[in-house]
């Protein structure tokens, strides 16, 4: 085989071409770890960096997307500025935690939390340390056990033996009560156990008195209005409290005579009950003449109190009128009462001679009379009308007299 002219032996022709695998392959690993895009960056600002140096790994998820490119003082705070794989996304809301592996050795950053939809953040952004998070160091932790411990000591809480009393005093209530304290300790697992099953409707019942509260906070000024008129209510009703008594000893006792009455009289109401309950039904078969009656009734009226209007009649001052006194048609008054004879004198004398005995006794007088007057039950009528409301003459009949006769 040549190349250019330049003759290559079976050796070196294998060693080119394991050379060109090899390309290949480191090629093809470069492409497939950056996805054919352009890394990223961003920039984070934290309290401090403790064991983080330039290099260290950047993951999501424990994934390693990028890596520490510097690590910067600014002022009270540590910038570090990160890159990572241009087709990793990550979320607005990103936050870089310093992760340590472990008490000792490097540390790296963890991005969370991982992308899943929405919003990306943009290349160059930046992380300010309400985003950013450091773990807590060990020196932190025994200076703030050292700082518990002092303050437990005969310098602090136990400075007058306290401290002790109270453990010897645990120690003696405990003493004896282990299986006692063991089932509270169960107990209270349990009890815990049930209330993480029942989380979702202990937030929907916090939730509900949440919004319970936003309400009444809202409606402040009505409450305080509604307390202070109940407030007021019960002053009134503590002050009235002697006659809210009296009236309910009445009530009591009203009712008594009401059982009693019905008692005493309940065969009479039952039948007073069931008459009602007959004019009920004709009045509701009657229903349509009553609608009529009473449409036409009051029209007829009028129309009755206009036909005779006396002269002398004031509507405005009806007192300085007697009804003896006023002036007006005695033809028209008496053509009105001619009909009336005609009509009611032969009704009420029908009336009289249809009725029975025991009944014609008692309106005898009145029947009696009726027949005198041949009938005419106008002309008794119309002296009614001249006579008025004043007294009748010595020897005259009074209307009364003639209806139900001699007292």
């Amino acid at each position: 085989m040549s190349i250019f002219g330049i003759v290559l032996g079976p050796r070196t022709r294998a060693v080119l071409s394991g050379a060109v695998v090899l390309l290949l392959v480191l090629a093809g690993i470069t492409l497939v770890r950056s996805g054919g895009t352009k890394d990223r960056t961003l920039t984070a600002t934290f309290a401090r960096t403790t064991s983080l140096y330039a290099g260290a790994k950047v993951k999501v998820l424990g994934v390693p997307v990028g890596k520490v490119d510097s690590i910067k003082v600014v002022g009270t705070s540590v910038r570090v500025k990160i890159s990572y794989n241009g087709d990793v996304d990550l979320p607005t809301n990103v936050h870089a935690l310093i992760v340590p592996p472990s008490i000792v050795g490097d540390r790296f950053v963890q991005l969370a939390p991982a992308y899943e939809s929405g919003a990306r953040l943009a290349d160059n952004a930046h992380l300010g340390l309400d985003q950013t998070g450091v773990p807590v160091e060990l020196d932190d932790t025994y200076s703030a056990l050292d700082k518990f411990a002092a303050g437990l000591g005969p310098n602090g809480a136990n400075k007058d033996g306290a401290l002790s009393r109270l453990v010897t005093a645990t120690a003696q209530n405990i003493t004896g009560h282990g299986a006692a304290f063991n089932n509270t300790v169960r107990q209270l697992a349990g009890a815990i156990s049930t209330l993480a099953g029942s989380s979702d409707d202990i937030n929907s019942t916090v939730t509900s008195l949440s919004a319970l509260t936003g309400t009444l906070a809202g409606k402040d000024t009505e409450l305080r209005a509604l307390v202070t008129n109940l407030a007021r209510v019960g002053a009134q009703l503590n002050g009235q409290r002697d006659d809210i008594s009296t009236s309910v000893v009445q009530l009591q006792q009203a009712l008594g005579l009401v059982n009693t009455f019905l008692k005493d009289n309940r065969a009479a109401i039952r039948t007073s009950i069931r008459g009602t309950t007959d004019v009920t039904a004709v009045l509701a078969r009657r229903t349509k003449e009553l609608s009529q009656l009473l449409q036409l009734a009051p029209v007829g009226l009028t129309s009755l109190a206009d036909i005779y209007i006396p002269t002398n009649w004031d509507p405005s001052k009806p007192w300085l009128s007697n009804f003896a006194g006023r002036t007006g048609s005695a033809d028209l008054r008496g053509a009105l009462t001619d009909d009336l004879d005609s009509q009611l004198g032969f009704t009420l004398e029908a009336v009289c001679s249809a009725l029975p005995a025991a009944q014609q006794v008692k309106i005898s007088a009145f029947c009696s009379t009726l027949t005198s007057l041949g009938g005419n039950l106008g002309a008794l009528l119309s002296k009614a009308i001249e006579q008025g409301v004043t007294a009748p003459k010595a020897g005259a009949t009074s209307l009364r007299s003639m209806m139900v006769g001699p007292q």
